[in-house]
């Protein structure tokens, strides 16, 4: 007994699961159900050229079609990335180098914690630093800012 015998699957039926796909992609996160629609509308288009293909045939062009359209749907997106992550020109830490902010407490062994501009941040400095003095973020070093003491004559 063949279990896919009396099954009938017209073209109109990928192409509703296309649809029912594109759904999906909208409502979950993620990029996987778009390439999975492109794959069932590809399908759809088999078995409109060849209406008396098996399911199985059927079956198979879909697994290719996902394979394809997932390979080249990433090499297409990917191409549009940018090739460094380390540099983030615009983020809001960047935007801290240059700003100066006074001490609301002294260093200790160089390194203090203490709010700039709304963020909580480790402070380090080459030198100990006392209490009001005014300093200058030089460098954001991951969650650590990068300070030096701002001479009277400097502001």
């Amino acid at each position: 007994m063949d279990l896919f015998s009396e099954l009938s699957i017209e073209f109109w039926h990928w192409w509703i699961l296309a649809c029912l796909m594109l759904v999906l992609e909208m409502l979950v996160p993620g990029i996987i159900f778009l390439w999975l629609a492109i794959a069932a509308a590809a399908s759809g288009f088999v078995v409109l050229l060849v209406p008396d293909i098996v399911l199985e045939l059927q079956l198979i062009s879909f697994g290719v079609f996902s394979v394809l359209s997932f390979v080249l749907g990433r090499r297409f997106f990917r191409h549009g990335r940018s090739e460094s992550d380390t540099q983030d020109i615009s983020s809001a830490t960047s935007s801290l180098v240059g700003k100066t902010a006074i001490l609301t407490e002294k260093t200790m062994n160089g390194v203090v914690r203490q709010s700039v501009y709304g963020s909580s941040w480790v402070l380090k400095s080459d030198e100990e630093l006392a209490k009001g003095q005014k300093v200058r973020v030089c460098a954001v070093e991951g969650s650590a800012l990068r300070v030096q003491a701002v001479k009277a004559d400097e502001t």
